[in-house]
C-alpha cells in the first residue's frame, strides 16, 4: 500500500509515491497496491487538479486493478465536500482506511 500525505504542489510526492506504486506491481511478484490519499495528499484527488504528468501511472494502475483511494476524515477536515473529487477516487473512511493498513504486508508513505 502506498499512502500520499503531501500536497500535490512543491514537491514530487505524489508523482514518486504513483511511480513507486507502479513499479511494485511489476515483476515477478506483481504485488496488488491500492494508493491511499490522506492529509494534504487528498489535494491531489480534486477533479480540478492537472494530472497530466501522473496520466501515465495511474493508468497502469488501473490495468493492475489497483485502488486509488481517499480518506473521508481529511476531506472534511479540509472542508472539501465529496462531489469535488474525480469520478475515479473513491472514498473511504478513516476506520476503512485502517483496516486496509492491517491487511497489507507493507506501507510506503510519500
Amino acid at each position: 500500500m502506498i499512502t500520499i500525505n503531501q500536497a500535490p504542489y512543491g514537491s514530487i510526492y505524489y508523482t514518486e509515491g504513483l511511480r513507486a506504486a507502479v513499479g511494485t506491481t511489476s515483476g515477478i511478484d506483481e504485488h496488488k497496491v491500492n494508493v491511499i490519499y490522506l492529509g494534504d495528499g487528498v489535494y491531489f484527488t480534486l477533479k480540478e487538479v492537472n494530472r497530466n504528468d501522473t496520466e501515465n501511472y495511474i493508468a497502469t494502475l488501473k490495468k493492475a486493478d489497483s485502488k486509488m483511494l481517499v480518506e473521508k476524515e481529511s476531506l472534511a477536515e479540509r472542508n472539501i465536500e465529496e462531489g469535488n473529487i474525480a469520478s475515479d477516487i473513491e472514498i473511504i473512511s478513516r476506520s476503512e482506511v485502517l483496516s486496509l493498513i492491517k491487511e497489507v504486508d507493507l506501507t510506503i508513505d510519500f
